[in-house]
């Protein structure tokens, strides 16, 4: 990528995060018969705990929190929402554990049915990796419901 091309890839990126967070704290008005949950898509959602939970790692003990697991199904659920590939070894980059552990909870979630491998028939040492339906599924129904009670606060 250029330095241009990254700027606005950068710029961009940040704008989104800002209407995002806008959106979340409730300062942009709703239209007209539009809901919170209308608002706030499930990708949405699902790039804000990614962003929190590298916050959380970062800011408080990445060592307390580490869930490679979880991290790796957000990571390939908003990739396959935005139609893009993830290599294994981006998913053990997003992981944000070591490659080798990572490695173990990609093979652990492949012979769980979660996620599936894909080589390329081009080049066999390449392996992408994307959720199962079923998967996508579940984690489809997860974000409805805590964007269901986003809209609807009430306590614990």
């Amino acid at each position: 990528m250029r330095g241009t091309e990254l700027f606005d890839e950068v710029d961009a990126r940040l704008s989104e995060i800002k209407r995002l967070f806008t959106q979340f704290a409730g300062e942009a008005p709703a239209a007209a018969g539009e809901s919170a949950r209308g608002q706030f898509r499930r990708v949405d959602l699902a790039r804000m705990i990614l962003w929190g939970r590298t916050l959380l790692e970062r800011e408080v003990a990445k060592d307390l929190f580490a869930d490679p697991a979880f991290n790796i199904l957000l990571t390939l659920y908003v990739s396959r929402a935005e139609s893009k590939d993830v290599s294994t070894s981006a998913a053990c980059t997003a992981s944000g554990v070591p490659t080798t552990t990572a490695l173990r909870w990609i093979n652990a979630l492949t012979r769980r049915g979660m996620i599936h491998k894909r080589s390329l028939a081009t080049d066999r040492r390449f392996t992408y990796l994307e959720l199962s339906d079923k998967t996508g599924a579940a984690l489809d129904r997860y974000f409805d419901l805590i964007l269901d009670r986003a809209s609807q606060p009430r306590e614990p």
